[in-house]
């Protein structure tokens, strides 16, 4: 997914195995998991790129409704944590023998096992830790990142150009961090909380440059000002209600 970014200051410039799906009472086998993902071209000429992600037309209704409610989460667990999710982009190249390409996707997607088991935890809704609100909000706002681009400051707003997964090494965190960017991407205003956010420090470097220093003081002022936002707070609530049936987790709020 090509990265969105957002100038701060406007003057400054799975393996071949299957697994076990549990529902209620009944157990099924799901598909292997290069059969939950699906592929199209995009694009024309050199403009072409390889669109690989989550399918929700799988022919498992419990999978495929839980692909539908949590794609932005199942998006951020694959850019993240696959290995597949890099090697698609080298394989433009080979177009268009698309045959080609899906069976080197299914190699990666095969010998991928530790995303394999981690997906397979979001698919089944295996239970992780519970999210407090306070957490959620932080590991939000970390998705919002200011930092410096060729010596001036900006802001990531992104699947991958952020320190989210520096924040925990624990096992829930993924899933965590997934529901946190399918929040944000829901939110219909989250620019302009932004703008509210980084408003003083926009004057005060419209006035003198600022040093790095000073951007990594300011990064961890919008981390702050961002998770007390009520918005973002609302937003998260919002989105974990929604789909609530399909979460592998509690928000605890």
């Amino acid at each position: 997914m090509p990265a969105t970014m957002h100038p701060v200051f406007s003057m400054l410039t799975t393996a071949a195995c299957s697994f076990l799906i549990v529902i209620g009472n009944a157990q099924t086998t799901s598909p292997p998991t290069k059969d939950l993902f699906t592929t199209r071209v995009v694009g024309s000429g050199t403009d072409r790129y390889i669109n690989l992600e989550p399918d929700s037309t799988t022919g498992h209704p419990a999978l495929d409704a839980r692909s539908k409610a949590l794609f932005w989460h199942h998006m951020y667990l694959f850019e993240n944590f696959s290995n597949t999710a890099a090697y698609v982009w080298k394989l433009t190249s080979l177009l268009p023998d698309t045959p080609l390409i899906q069976a080197r996707l299914d190699s990666s997607f095969a010998a991928d096992t530790a995303f394999t088991k981690l997906y397979a935890r979001a698919m089944t809704g295996e239970r992780v830790d519970p999210l407090p609100i306070d957490s959620a909000l932080k590991i939000a706002a970390h998705f919002f990142y200011l930092h410096s681009e060729r010596g001036k400051p900006v802001v990531h707003v992104c699947v991958g150009i952020n320190k989210v997964k520096a924040l925990s090494q624990e096992i829930a965190h993924p899933y965590h961090a997934a529901f946190c960017y399918q929040a944000i991407w829901r939110m219909k205003d989250n620019f302009q909380v932004l703008k509210k956010v980084k408003a003083p420090y926009s004057k005060e470097f419209k006035k003198r440059p600022p040093t790095e220093a000073r951007i990594q003081e300011v990064e961890a002022l919008i981390y702050s000002g961002m998770a007390s936002r009520p918005e973002l707070r609302k937003a998260l609530i919002d989105t974990y209600e929604r789909s609530k049936e399909h979460w592998n987790f509690e928000l605890v709020y």
